[in-house]
């Protein structure tokens, strides 16, 4: 098994809830990208905008969500995305933990040693690409939909909720060593989601993690 991995996928998918359950079945430690971000402005916007944006609600992030955008976009320009990858590096190197290091927020591939590189080819870790979608009706037929009864259904895919998103998402899903897909859960039963993280690891000890094999995993 490799020593690390780093979660993509758009806002919204379940990348933290992805460790979680991956941390239930073996030793994994939380890294995160954007937890430097958060620590950095975290003062600015308390004064400004009465919200830690270290501790803040899911509601409360969505809020100051553009300016965390603005800050660390304009910080990895500066820097050719190197600027949190750097804050992070150090922090990852020195963990004596014997787990799975778990990145959660792969974002970017904008640059020639941006995340997504910095991942695979720094730290030789495999990068995992999450999609969750919810099934809908279609209103433009496809040649293979899902049918429940009478009514044609198909795979409506959590969207980018920002351009940057837009952007990097299809290059991190090329890039990619392994790709899942799952589906909305919204009875919070999310032990209805522990198959997905069994077929993960059923792929990553079998030794396939020395390969580029991109599954897709659909319920």
């Amino acid at each position: 098994m490799k020593n690390v991995i780093g979660i993509s996928g758009v806002a919204g998918v379940g990348k933290d809830t992805f460790f979680s359950l991956l941390s239930e079945k073996i030793p994994c430690e939380r890294f995160s990208l954007a937890d430097a971000l958060k620590k950095e402005v975290n003062q600015w916007c308390r004064m400004h905008y009465g919200i830690d944006s270290v501790t803040c609600s899911r509601e409360e992030k969505e809020i100051i969500r553009p300016f965390l955008v603005f800050h660390g976009s304009t910080k990895r320009k500066q820097t050719e995305g190197r600027h949190w990858i750097e804050k992070l590096q150090d922090e990852i190197v020195r963990s004596k933990g014997p787990g799975l290091k778990v990145v959660t927020d792969i974002r970017y591939d904008d640059y020639e040693n941006d995340e997504a590189s910095w991942l695979q080819n720094e730290l030789s870790g495999k990068l995992i690409h999450l999609s969750m979608y919810t099934m809908e009706p279609d209103m433009n037929p496809t040649p293979q939909p899902s049918r429940c009864g009478t009514r044609t259904l198909v795979k409506k895919y959590r969207a980018p909720i920002n351009s940057e998103e837009a952007r990097n998402d299809p290059k991190l899903i090329k890039k990619s060593d392994y790709r899942a897909e799952w589906k909305f859960i919204n009875n919070g039963q999310i032990n209805e989601l522990e198959p997905y993280i069994d077929n993960f690891l059923s792929w990553l000890l079998d030794g396939h993690e020395e390969e580029r094999a991109m599954r897709q995993h659909v319920s």
